[in-house]
């Protein structure tokens, strides 16, 4: 059943990686595998929490086939799902759509950094890896009472502007 689901997305959404592939089938079974294995691994973490003590027979069954469905939900969209489709019908995105792109994914990252217990680990880490961000974030962090909302708007450009010259040296 995962063969064919592996199968099915690969030819469906990953056209051209199929065609690529030296030994599609051996390549669909060893992921069908992969994805079997993690499955068990995942069933295993959540039959714990899910079963309760006192079921009976037909209780314990239901869970049991719910908490496989979720894990076999829970692997596919690990291992397989999120390999991003490809689509021939698509043109390549303009520079536009990409810069775009890019600008949403460092607004959320700014978003989920602003929730970061300043010092943790990971909000080092994110610091580390958004460097070009660090100065925006800071900025947000800190008491901004005393300036006017034009003194606000420039200095916030001025950090926008080292955040594009930035960019390009990622």
């Amino acid at each position: 059943m995962i063969i064919d689901q592996v199968r099915t997305y690969y030819t469906t959404y990953l056209p051209r990686t199929t065609q690529a592939l030296e030994d599609p089938q051996t390549h669909f079974q060893q992921l069908a595998e992969q994805i079997s294995e993690r499955v068990e691994q995942i069933s295993t973490q959540l039959e714990t929490e899910a079963i309760t003590p006192g079921q009976d027979y037909l209780e314990r069954a239901g869970t049991l086939n719910t908490v496989r469905a979720q894990a076999t939900e829970m692997a596919l969209a690990e291992l397989l799902y999120s390999m991003p489709q490809e689509n021939q019908d698509d043109p390549e995105p303009t520079r536009t759509e990409r810069d775009l792109l890019v600008m949403q994914q460092e607004e959320q990252a700014v978003e989920q950094r602003l929730e970061m217990e300043s010092g943790s680990p990971e909000a080092i880490e994110w610091d580390r890896r958004y460097p070009h961000l660090v100065e925006e974030v800071h900025w947000m962090l800190s008491d901004h009472d005393d300036l006017t909302a034009e003194q606000k708007r420039e200095q916030l450009a001025l950090i926008l502007e080292r955040q594009d010259a930035a960019r390009p040296a990622r």
